[in-house]
């Protein structure tokens, strides 16, 4: 057994090829698995399937991270590297027993605790021992990232503050607030619009500002907190991971019906009227979109749409799921890969078996883990691996298979200059006109 002290935390390897979080090294098929505090994490019905997808979709690590990381990793593999042929020199072994296949965990460093209590807590959720609670479940994901720091109360204030704007411009623009259709929205218009309402005890009236979409940094890759919704709520400008999400914290909170559906590095809202008809609020430009613009940006296929990877409108507990995805990311970009990361994943997977977000963080797993035991043997090709570590090959293995199962539903990783490009594409003339159509039919849906 290698001594713990030369255990070194390597769980960001950058080294090898990884899918993108914002929006992939091997390991044996998913199980559950238990945290430090006795809490099961995964459904157990999926022990022994190796069908049930895992995978990140957000942020990604900074360069200057990178290199730090890679200067470790490489100090650390040859250091394991060193210690296997002590072992083998000085007992006359073949080293195979001295090989560390899982990943160091990251328990005990400062702020862990906090990220295992909010798996608890969205764990309950998932599991019925508790109401499913998206203002909650959001918040706790942040909070659980500045080590509970943040300010509970500005957080449901400015959330209630939004939820009445909306309520009191529906009342003065003659609209029927009961109209699930009219909540819906109104609250794409305080989100998207400039308004102006008379509150309650004010003499004047008040004006709420739209939200904007903040291109600085948008994944998050320098400031990870400019991910979260209440960087949103205190800043008015996020991307399309905080403003659909509050978006739906606001339908939650007001009673109306809307769903988060994803694209590739996206999500948007979806929402139905009382003819059964879908409708897309594209929360990051304001306007409403149909699904032709989205299958338009040129990653969505129709094996990804029939597995429901894209544009499927997704259950409130599987946007709670999601949130267990973020909460993963959100330790991922802190610390690193640990167990503690693909517990979480397989536990998204098992009640959002679509989530790419899950999928992605899965798919780097592997491929880190794989590196990682296969670097203690000095990273022999897969020939070797074969006929001399056996089991290091099976994690071989297991990896290529997911990449493949990852190709089957019709995953597609798509780049960040082709996304911001499509991104820019909604500031196309065609698409204002498009919206203005689409937004006074949605109007007159309401009056």
């Amino acid at each position: 057994m290698i001594p713990s002290r030369y255990i070194i935390i390597l769980s960001l390897l950058v080294s090898i090829n990884t899918i993108a979080i914002f929006g992939q090294v091997v390991v044996r098929t998913p199980q559950p698995a238990t945290l430090s505090n006795g809490i099961i994490i995964g459904n157990p019905s999926n022990r022994n399937n190796p069908s049930v997808p895992n995978i990140p979709n957000f942020p990604t690590i900074t360069n200057n991270t990178q290199r730090q990381q890679q200067e470790m990793y490489e100090r650390d593999r040859l250091t394991v590297q060193r210690m296997n042929a002590e072992l083998m020199a000085d007992n006359d072994l073949s080293g195979f027993s001295s090989i560390q296949y899982d990943l160091p965990s990251f328990a005990g460093e400062q702020g862990t605790e906090q990220y295992h209590q909010t798996a608890t807590k969205l764990l309950d959720m998932l599991q019925g021992k508790t109401p499913l609670n998206l203002k909650e479940a959001v918040f706790s994901v942040e909070n659980a990232f500045f080590e509970g720091m943040l300010d509970r109360s500005k957080y449901e204030e400015n959330i209630s503050r939004m939820a009445t704007i909306a309520q009191l411009k529906a009342k003065q623009d003659g609209y029927n607030w009961n109209n699930p259709e009219a909540k819906n929205i109104m609250l794409f218009r305080v989100m998207s619009d400039t308004l102006k309402v008379k509150l309650h005890m004010h003499e004047k009236a008040s004006t709420s500002f739209p939200m904007q979409y903040d291109f600085d940094d948008y994944r998050g890759e320098k400031d990870y907190s400019k991910m979260f919704v209440t960087k949103l709520i205190n800043s008015h400008t996020g991307q399309c991971h905080s403003l659909p999400l509050l978006y739906l914290i606001l339908c939650e909170k007001v009673g109306a019906e809307a769903s988060l559906a994803f694209s590739p590095h996206h999500s948007y809202i979806k929402f139905k009227d009382r003819r059964n008809n879908w409708h897309n609020l594209e929360l990051t430009q304001g306007r409403m979109t149909t699904d032709a613009f989205i299958v338009g940006s040129g990653f969505i296929n129709a094996v990804a749409i029939k597995n429901k990877v894209y544009m499927e409108a997704q259950t409130k507990k599987q946007v709670i799921a999601h949130c267990l995805s973020d909460l993963a990311a959100g330790y991922v970009h802190k610390y690193g890969y640990d167990p503690f990361v693909i517990q979480c994943v397989d536990s998204v997977l098992a009640y959002a078996p679509g989530n790419t977000s899950a999928l992605a963080m899965k798919s780097n797993y592997h491929s880190i883990r794989l590196t990682f035991t296969a670097s203690q043997v000095g990273s022999p090709p897969p020939d070797i691996l074969k006929t001399q570590y056996p089991q290091i090959y099976k994690l071989f293995e297991e990896r290529n298979a997911f990449y493949h199962r990852l190709d089957e539903i019709g995953y597609v990783e798509m780049p960040k200059e082709v996304y911001e490009t499509w991104l820019n594409s909604v500031n196309q003339e065609k698409e204002r006109r498009e919206h203005d159509i689409r937004y006074k039919n949605a109007l007159r849906m309401i009056e």
